[in-house]
């Protein structure tokens, strides 16, 4: 056994093809991909691929505090804030937010955008996504207390 033998874990069961789930996130055209919850990677990482419509805005400044997000634009342009500045991120960029480090992001530019978001440690948020596609504005205070989003003014 090699050092790297420990850390090597298979979670997808050999010959089951892997079938990318997806959540609409309303009318808008934008959707979640769930390409690996936290239960297929033993909670070490979430991850989700985000479609931006070009009528999709983005979260206000928030933090959560029991894990991390790191996102990486695939297509299009997001802009990030890292609870000081907003700077614009492109394909192949990257941002990471700590647990609790303030972090926002809004698409302000024409046409769609692509992101990777990885959660870590790996988080449920499967239930978090397809609730805020159909919450009403009185739903979303506990909706966001709930799945540990705590906003901030901007």
């Amino acid at each position: 056994m090699n050092e790297t033998e420990p850390l090597a874990r298979c979670f997808e069961e050999p010959g089951r093809a892997r079938r990318t789930r997806t959540i609409r996130l309303g009318a808008g055209g934008s959707a979640i991909e769930i390409l690996a919850g936290a239960d297929e990677t033993g909670g070490l990482v979430s991850l989700y691929r985000w479609r931006m419509a070009p009528s999709s805005r983005g979260p206000s400044p928030h933090f959560h505090t029991t894990f991390g997000e790191t996102f990486v634009v695939e297509e299009g342009e997001i802009d990030y804030f890292d609870g000081r500045t907003w700077r614009t991120l492109r394909p192949g960029d990257t941002a990471h937010a700590a647990a609790g480090d303030v972090h926002a992001l809004r698409k302000e530019h024409a046409g769609t955008a692509t992101l990777l978001m990885a959660l870590a440690p790996g988080v449920r948020r499967e239930e978090y996504f397809a609730e805020l596609a159909t919450a009403d504005e009185s739903d979303l205070g506990r909706l966001h207390e709930a799945h540990d989003n705590h906003f901030v003014d901007d």
